[in-house]
């Protein structure tokens, strides 16, 4: 996946499902995980693992998302995060409302 599209799914998660505090997104080679997230209280964290192909990317980035945005609203990993996570991976697969480019 370039950059310039790996940015653009980044900001449209930001648009769409924004957070209550700033969010860095890293993609590095990672050899246990396929995605991580964490919160020290004032940012939120997300690592990817960029060994994965570009469709294990993005579903490990929009997963790791719904992590944050549950930490967000309940301060808890639980039921919230599957909720996010039907909406953010619904509103993905539409594109985000654009017309699909790949």
């Amino acid at each position: 996946m370039t950059t310039q599209k790996w940015r653009a799914l980044v900001r449209n998660l930001r648009k769409h499902f924004p957070l209550d505090a700033p969010v860095r997104v890293h993609r590095r080679p990672a050899k246990r995980n396929h995605g991580i997230t964490t919160f020290d209280g004032r940012t939120f964290r997300i690592y990817v693992n960029s060994d994965q192909d570009k469709t294990g990317q993005v579903d490990t980035l929009l997963h790791e998302w719904a992590h944050a945005l549950a930490i967000s609203q309940a301060y808890a990993h639980g039921p919230q995060w599957s909720v996010n996570f039907a909406a953010i991976y619904t509103l993905w697969a539409s594109n985000f409302n654009a017309p699909h480019t790949d």
